[in-house]
């Protein structure tokens, strides 16, 4: 079975082309999967894929120490959901989140820490089909990500 990453940066890849963007594979993943670019705006995305847990949530892991904060730093959650299952609609749905978001959730500590390791991250992203809602939830913190939701807007 092929690497969930892998299948999600390939998912990704062809969406952005879609949209117009030219890709660049870099040699060596040092935090970025690829750069895109569209109309001499340049982006370094990073791509982080979950599959549905438990009947419940998506799951993807952050390590602050490989991570890249800056204003052109985009990570992208791909939620591939089991064979034939569809959420809001969608076969895969994509979260599109700005590094310096991320930076400042951690910094104010809306994304709690894995215990017992300071610098990884454990996002649980809940859908809530009935109303058309996806939340991340950790032990008592809880974020809305359903503005992230398909939201390509970054890529300008």
């Amino acid at each position: 079975m092929p690497d969930i990453d892998y299948i999600g940066e390939t998912r990704t890849i062809d969406f952005l082309k879609k949209k117009r963007l030219t890709i660049y594979l870099p040699l060596t993943d040092k935090g970025i999967d690829f750069i895109a670019e569209k109309e001499k705006h340049i982006y370094q995305v990073q791509v982080k894929t979950s599959m549905f847990h438990r009947n419940s949530f998506f799951w993807f892991r952050l390590d602050k120490k490989k991570m890249i904060f800056s204003e052109n730093t985009i990570y992208i959650f791909v939620s591939l959901p089991l064979s034939r299952h569809r959420f809001m609609g969608k076969a895969e749905n994509y979260f599109v989140v700005s590094s310096l978001e991320i930076k400042k959730w951690l910094s104010e500590k809306k994304i709690v820490a894995k215990e017992g390791y300071d610098n990884i991250f454990d996002l649980y992203i809940f859908p809530d089909q009935e109303n058309k809602k996806w939340t991340y939830k950790n032990k008592r913190n809880q974020l809305d990500w359903t503005k992230y939701w398909n939201n390509f807007s970054y890529f300008k």
